[in-house]
């Protein structure tokens, strides 16, 4: 991105193709033939060429997984340029506004409250394995508390359940019927897929996606990709970075799924 987050991000917002682009990874990520069927007056050429712009402009993420491109939303170029432009210009006066203005359309009263910024925070790394791909996803999944000491329940937590099915719970079971739930499943596709998606706190939603591919003789490699959305704390964000980061756990994985 060019500096003193100008001219680049100004340049990728000036297209309205470009913004519906940024307003359909706001919700999730897509891969580019999904993005050009949601834009059918454009060619797949054209939408290519104005992922290029956001891409050079960090505003898109992009992401190899075998022959499909995986565009992600990056929020840090936009809250680079606000935080620059907009918020020592106007930030309390323009919320009043549009908040006044949202409350005149809809004929309801303006929210008093503050508005809490929303944060993005996105994880994205790999592990090496020195095990087969069937260990591998059978340690990681239904023996985590083996591995991971990190625990909401502390020394109350007998276990770390999910459930090995679309829709299946992920929990800490503490003795029925305590418990913390961190998530259901949403994706479960043994031994090369699977995927969480939780609630870390109020309006805080976190996904997880595990891909496991070959790695060489005897060996796998684990991509990990978590993104949590939501209004989070500074402190709460770098919690998320140390805590969701399964890295330093690859020897205890690997020791197990050697077993």
């Amino acid at each position: 991105m060019a500096d003193e987050a100008g001219p680049d991000v100004w340049r990728a917002l000036a297209s309205p193709w470009r913004r519906r682009l940024l307003d359909r990874l706001r919700t999730a990520p897509a891969t580019t033939g999904e993005l050009a069927a949601g834009l059918p007056e454009l060619s797949r050429f054209a939408v290519m060429q104005h992922l290029a712009v956001l891409t050079e402009a960090g505003l898109v993420l992009p992401e190899r997984r075998g022959r499909d491109r995986v565009n992600h939303l990056n929020p840090v170029p936009l809250r680079e340029w606000y935080e620059r432009w907009v918020q020592p210009l106007a930030d309390t006066g323009a919320a009043e506004l549009l908040a006044l203005k949202r409350a005149a359309e809809k004929g309801t009263a303006p929210m008093s409250d503050a508005i809490e910024p929303i944060r993005t925070v996105r994880l994205a790394y790999e592990l090496r394995i020195n095990a087969s791909a069937e260990r591998t996803f059978e340690v990681m999944t239904q023996q985590m508390s083996d591995w991971r000491p990190h625990s909401y329940g502390g020394e109350r937590t007998r276990r770390v359940v999910l459930e090995p099915r679309v829709g299946g719970a992920h929990y800490e079971d503490w003795g029925a019927p305590a418990g913390h739930l961190y998530g259901h499943v949403t994706a479960y596709d043994p031994p090369a897929r699977w995927a969480t998606r939780g609630r870390l706190g109020a309006g805080i939603t976190l996904d997880s996606e595990y891909e496991l591919t070959e790695a060489g003789p005897g060996a796998v490699r684990v991509h990990v990709v978590k993104v949590a959305v939501g209004p989070l704390t500074e402190e709460e964000a770098a919690g998320i970075a140390v805590h969701g980061d399964f890295r330093p756990y690859a020897t205890a994985i690997e020791q197990l799924a050697s077993r």
